[in-house]
C-alpha cells in the first residue's frame, strides 16, 4: 500500500498536464522575490531552486510557527533534535545549522549550533501575523550571506507599514485528542498606519501557549515540550525625500519551556527554559540616478537561563548576541551588466561559565561582488563571488556561478554552481571550553578546520496559464563536517567526516477546474557519508500534495505529507524507520468583508511516532481540532 502511495503522489506531481482546464480562477501570488539576489527579480528568473509562501498562503495554514509555516514546502524536511520533540529545519538534508534564517535580510543567530546541538531557538522570533512573505533559497548561498548558509536560506520578509490605517487580528483555540494535553490558544495583531505623508508606524504581537504532550512509551515523560511565547515588534517608516528611506525596528519576545524527563538514573524532574529575544534594526536605502545604495546595522541577542526541579542541577545560562554593520550598492553597467557588491561587519559574541573568563567573541569582515550578464534577450548569466575575513580561521573565498535561459515564454531552464563554507563555532574552537554534566564531558579543539561545500544544480521550469511544473536535480559535497567523537565520559569536537547529498526535486502547480487546484511536491535524497554509508536523519523519499477548492465565500483544502527511507540512531543502534502519512483538512468561511472563519484538523488519522518506532526523534501532535477567528479593519 505504501508503495502505491508512493507512486500516486509522484504522478500527480509530475504530471499536470493531465489536469488542465479552460477554467482557472488564478490565485494572485508574489513572483518578485530578493533573497536569491539581494535586489528584486522575478522568480522564474532567479538563479537556483526558489520557493516563496505568500500571505494568502500563510493565512491558510494558520500556524504560529516558522517551522510549521514551511513544513511541506519543496525540498524541505523536518530533523527530530532529541530534546521535548524538537525539530530542525533540513534543506535538501543538510542540518538545521546549514539553513541560514534571515528577518528581511538580517541574520537570525544559530542557536543550533552556537547555543548547543539540542536547541531550535532561532525560528520564532516575530508574529506570524508581522510576515507577508517567506523566500526559500536552496543551494549554498555563501557568495551573498556568508557562513551558515551551506543548505540554503530561509529569508522572513516581513509587513510593510502602510500609508492607510489597517489593522489584523487572529485568536485561535486548539483542542488534541485524549488526556494527554497538547492543548492550547493564540492571540496575534497587527496594527500599521501613518502619522503623516512621511512617516509610516506598524506594531504586531503575538500571545501564544501550547500544553506539553505526555510520552506514550516513557511513564512522567513528555514527548513535546510545553510553550508559552510572547512577541512585540515595532516598525518606523521615513522618507525624508523622495527615493530615500529610513527603517527603525525593534523586536522583543518572552519564550518559555517546560518538559518533564528524568535522569540517567532514572530521576524524574522537569526541565524549564526562559528564553528572551531581542532584535534592534536602524537601516537606510535610497536612489541615486539608477544607482540603490542601503547601508543598515543591527544587533540580535539571546538571552537563555535553565531551571530544574527535584533537586536536579540545572544548566548554566547562556548569552549570544551578534552586532552587524552592512552596506551594499547595485547598479547597471552599460545594457548588458548589473552589479550587486557590499561588505558587512559582524562581531559575535557568546557568554558562557565554560568558556575562559566567561565569554568569547570573533570577528567575520566580508565583501562581496556579483555581476548579472545579459548575454541575450534570454539568456542571462550570472557570477559573483564573496571574500570572509575571519578572526580565527583566516580568510575564505566563496564562488558562484549561475546560468538562466529563457528558451520560451514557457519554459526556463538553469544551471548553477556554488562554494560555501561555515566556520566553528566559539565554543566548538576553544581550548578552554569544557562542558561537564554528570557523566558527560565535552571539550573544545582549536584545531578545527571550516566546513565547506560545493553544490552543483540543473533545473527546469515550464508554466502555463492552467499549470506550472518544475524539476531540479542537485549535488551537494560537503568536506570537514564537525562532530562530537569519543565516548559520552570523554567527548571533543573533531572533522570526522565527508558526505555527498544527491537527489531529485519536483513540484507542480495545476488547476482542475474553475474552483479546484493542486499543489504537490516531491524529493528524492541520496545522503551517504564519505565511507559510502547512508547518512542518518534523512529520509530518501518526501512528498506534500494539497488540493483545495473554493467557491464564493467558502474555500476546502485537503493535504498529506509523507516520508519514507529514514534511518536514526537511537541507543548507538541504527534504525530503518518505518515511512508515515500525515493528513490534514480546513475550511474556511467568509462571515462579511472583514472576518473569516476557519476550522482545521491536524494529523486527522492520529499518527504517533512512538506508535512507530522508538528511535524516532521527536513526536508530532495528535489529531489536532482547531478554530480560528481572523478579523481585517
Amino acid at each position: 500500500m505504501k508503495k502505491t502511495l508512493l507512486a500516486t503522489l509522484i504522478i500527480t506531481t509530475i504530471s499536470p498536464v493531465f489536469a488542465a482546464s479552460n477554467n482557472q480562477e488564478e490565485d494572485q501570488i508574489d513572483d518578485v522575490i530578493v533573497t536569491a539576489t539581494r535586489s528584486e527579480i522575478d522568480t522564474k528568473d532567479a538563479p537556483g531552486s526558489v520557493t516563496v509562501i505568500n500571505r494568502k498562503e500563510i493565512e491558510q495554514k494558520g500556524s504560529d510557527g516558522i517551522v510549521d509555516l514551511i513544513r511541506g514546502t519543496t525540498g524541505i524536511s523536518l530533523q527530530g533534535i532529541g530534546t521535548g520533540g524538537r525539530k530542525s529545519i533540513s534543506l535538501r538534508g543538510m542540518e538545521g545549522k546549514h539553513t541560514l534564517i534571515l528577518i528581511d535580510g538580517k541574520r537570525i543567530p544559530s542557536s543550533n549550533d552556537s547555543i548547543g546541538p539540542n536547541t531550535d531557538f532561532q525560528y520564532d522570533w516575530i508574529a506570524t501575523e508581522n510576515i507577508e512573505r517567506i523566500e526559500i533559497v536552496r543551494g549554498p548561498m555563501s557568495v551573498l550571506y556568508g557562513a551558515d548558509a551551506l543548505g540554503g536560506v530561509v529569508n522572513i520578509i516581513t509587513r510593510k507599514p502602510s500609508k492607510k490605517t489597517q489593522a489584523s487580528l487572529k485568536t485561535k483555540g486548539l483542542l488534541t485528542k485524549g488526556n494527554n494535553s497538547g492543548d492550547g490558544h493564540a492571540l496575534e495583531f497587527n496594527l500599521s498606519g501613518s502619522a503623516n505623508d512621511k512617516v509610516q508606524i506598524s506594531v504586531s504581537a503575538q500571545h501564544s501557549r501550547r500544553a506539553s504532550l505526555e510520552s506514550k512509551l516513557k511513564v512522567g515523560q513528555s514527548a513535546i515540550e510545553g510553550r508559552k511565547k510572547q512577541l512585540l515588534s515595532l516598525a518606523l517608516g521615513w522618507q525624508p525625500a523622495a527615493n530615500h528611506d529610513i527603517k527603525l525596528e525593534v523586536s522583543k519576545g518572552n519564550e518559555d519551556r517546560w518538559y518533564d524527563t528524568q535522569t540517567r538514573r532514572k530521576k524524574l524532574y522537569q526541565s524549564q527554559y526562559d528564553i528572551n529575544r531581542e532584535q534592534l534594526s536602524l537601516g537606510w536605502k535610497g536612489s541615486f540616478a539608477n544607482k540603490n545604495v542601503s547601508l543598515r546595522a543591527y544587533q540580535n541577542s539571546i538571552d537563555i537561563s535553565n531551571k530544574a526541579t527535584n533537586g536536579v542541577r540545572s544548566t548554566a545560562p547562556q548569552k549570544l548576541r551578534d552586532t552587524t554593520l552592512e552596506g551594499a550598492l547595485s547598479f547597471p553597467v552599460g545594457q548588458k551588466h548589473f552589479f550587486s557588491t557590499g561588505f558587512e561587519h559582524r562581531k559575535e559574541t557568546l557568554k558562557n561559565k565554560r568558556l575562559k573568563g566567561g565569554k568569547g567573541d570573533v570577528t567575520l569582515n566580508s565583501l562581496y561582488l556579483q555581476d548579472e550578464i545579459d548575454l541575450t534577450d534570454n539568456l542571462v548569466f550570472s557570477l559573483g563571488v564573496r571574500l570572509d575575513d575571519h578572526e580565527t580561521f583566516g580568510n575564505e573565498t566563496s564562488p558562484r556561478a549561475s546560468i538562466v535561459w529563457n528558451k520560451t515564454d514557457n519554459l526556463t531552464l538553469k544551471a548553477s554552481y556554488g562554494h560555501g563554507f561555515k566556520a566553528p563555532n566559539i565554543k566548538q574552537s576553544s581550548a578552554d571550553y569544557v562542558f561537564a554534566f554528570g557523566p558527560i564531558k565535552v571539550t573544545g579543539n582549536p584545531d578545527l578546520k571550516p566546513e565547506t561545500n560545493n553544490a552543483f544544480e540543473l533545473g527546469a521550469s515550464y508554466s502555463t496559464d492552467k499549470y506550472s511544473i518544475n524539476a531540479a536535480i542537485f549535488d551537494n559535497k560537503v568536506k570537514n563536517l564537525i562532530e562530537l567523537t569519543g565516548p559520552v565520559s570523554d567527548r571533543t569536537y573533531k572533522n570526522v567526516s565527508e558526505a555527498r547529498l544527491k537527489g531529485l526535486e519536483l513540484s507542480s502547480t495545476v488547476a482542475l477546474g474553475k474552483s479546484l487546484n493542486l499543489k504537490s511536491s516531491y524529493q528524492y535524497l541520496d545522503a551517504k557519508d564519505g565511507d559510502g554509508s547512508r547518512l542518518k536523519h534523512r529520509p530518501r523519499h518526501t512528498l506534500s500534495s494539497g488540493i483545495s477548492w473554493q467557491k464564493n465565500s467558502l474555500k476546502l483544502n485537503l493535504g498529506a505529507e509523507y516520508l519514507s527511507g529514514q534511518i536514526i540512531e537511537h541507543n548507538n543502534i541504527s534504525t530503518d524507520v518505518p515511512g508515515y502519512v500525515m493528513w490534514n483538512t480546513g475550511v474556511q468561511k467568509s462571515m462579511g468583508k472583514n472576518l473569516d472563519l476557519a476550522l482545521r484538523i491536524d494529523n486527522l488519522t492520529d499518527v504517533r511516532l512512538e506508535d512507530k518506532s522508538s528511535a524516532f526523534l521527536h513526536e508530532e501532535y495528535p489529531r489536532t481540532i482547531s478554530l480560528e477567528l481572523r478579523g481585517r479593519f
